[in-house]
Parts: C-alpha cells; sequence; structure tokens
C-alpha cells in the first residue's frame, strides 16, 4: 500500500509539473517569466525601407538583413536601381555602412561606391 501511495504522489507531482507552463527568461530585465509579444512600438520591418544619401536622396532600399554561420546579422541586402523589380541590383554592405535615423537608413556610401560592388546574386 505505500509504494502504490508513492507512485500516485510522484505521478501527480509529474503531472502537476508537466501542466505548469514554462517560464522564459525576459530579454529586457533578466527576471524569469513568461515572456509576452511585442507590438509595433517594439518591433517593426525594415524590408524595403529607403536607404538614402547623406543628403536625404534616396539610393535604394533595405532589401535583406543577412546573416553568418553562427545567425549573427552581418550585412545588409541593398537593392538600387532599376524600375518594378525589373533591371535592379543587390549589393551586401557591412551594417556599419549604414545608420537609422528613424525614417531612413542614412548610407556612408555614395550611389557610385554601393554601383561598384559586387554584384550579390542569391
Amino acid at each position: 500500500m505505500e509504494t502504490k501511495m508513492k507512485t500516485t504522489l510522484c505521478t501527480t507531482a509529474l503531472a502537476l509539473l508537466l501542466a505548469t507552463p514554462l517560464a522564459a527568461q525576459n530579454a529586457e530585465t533578466g527576471d524569469a517569466g513568461p515572456v509576452t509579444s511585442r507590438d509595433a512600438t517594439y518591433l517593426k520591418s525594415i524590408e524595403d525601407i529607403d536607404v538614402v544619401s547623406a543628403d536625404g536622396d534616396k539610393i535604394g532600399e533595405v532589401e535583406e538583413i543577412l546573416v553568418d554561420a553562427d545567425g549573427n546579422p552581418a550585412a545588409f541586402l541593398i537593392e538600387f536601381g532599376g524600375w518594378f523589380d525589373l533591371g535592379d541590383d543587390d549589393v551586401a554592405v557591412p551594417l556599419e555602412a549604414l545608420t537609422y535615423d528613424g525614417k531612413n537608413y542614412v548610407s556612408k556610401m555614395t550611389e557610385e561606391q554601393l554601383q561598384n560592388l559586387q554584384p550579390w546574386d542569391e
């Protein structure tokens, strides 16, 4: 009888443990707890955000963010030239080549320098 009672207690404890949601570490505070979803004030997509020159002239658009073998962001893929995705070129530039001004990405490179980069071919 005593063995049956221990087995029942162990089974009950295991069931409670499995039924309890696991806590994740909060990236902002480091505290453990459930992670809530982020709203638009926290995250936004940068796909097709304009890339402008230091003078504010549009050079192109951020097409993608490229990652290295470890999954870390390594470069921006910038699309420029062409018309409605016809005849456009893509180049990869290091993350340091662009700064964000709150609306657009500002290139530290000129349009001519971007055009002289090796084209990115997916």
